[in-house]
């Protein structure tokens, strides 16, 4: 399960003045501050810029309204949360866990679960059909299932929705209660047009 909030720069915002939800984004003080990664090159990106735009609680107005705050994109998750991290922008919307794997190596950034409406992507595993080493498959993603299987991927800071892993942080039971309930059909039956608006509203050529 990984999660898509706001990561801002420990040096430049105290944690209790960052943003807590996605229109505090929208206040005046962050004009010019923001970033975010281009939905385009970014599969959990596009993800929660779908998930808002198909919500009647944002929709394209709010993407429109996050530009005209100043937000900058950039391509590529790493470099959207790198820039965050080197004091280049205060806050951004960003994944939990590539926040909390530079965090761990020192670098000034933290990540905020919102309030209310995170976006929570949730990581499905599968097996090709007719794969030649289908039993060796089959092992794998039974250890990815597993309770030491769950322990890695906690370890690489993200979060099991196994009831018997210890998180690090908050649990996916906690999460999910704050998380956006996403229209699925409504996502991915949009999903071009939603890129399109997107790239009309940021002025991509």
């Amino acid at each position: 399960m990984m999660n898509m909030g706001i990561a801002f720069n420990t040096n430049k915002v105290k944690k209790e003045e960052a943003p807590k939800t996605w229109n505090d984004l929208l206040d005046p003080k962050w004009k010019g501050q923001i970033v975010m990664t281009d939905p385009g090159t970014a599969g959990t990106t596009k993800y929660a810029v779908g998930a808002l735009m198909v919500s009647k609680d944002y929709g394209p107005a709010y993407f429109e309204k996050l530009k005209a705050n100043g937000t900058e994109l950039q391509s590529g998750t790493t470099a959207s949360h790198n820039q965050i991290a080197a004091g280049a922008y205060k806050v951004g919307m960003c994944l939990d866990y590539v926040t909390n794997n530079l965090k761990a190596k020192g670098s000034t950034i933290d990540f905020v679960y919102l309030d209310k409406d995170i976006v929570s992507i949730f990581s499905p595993v599968a097996l090709v059909k007719g794969a030649k080493n289908e039993k060796n498959g089959k092992l794998l993603i039974d250890f990815i299932l597993s309770k030491e299987g769950q322990e890695v991927l906690v370890a690489n800071n993200l979060l099991s929705v196994r009831k018997d892993v210890k998180q690090k942080g908050e649990s996916a039971d906690t999460i999910a209660k704050r998380a956006m309930n996403v229209d699925l059909q409504a996502l991915a039956a949009g999903s071009k047009d939603m890129l399109k608006k997107f790239d009309e509203i940021f002025k991509k050529k």
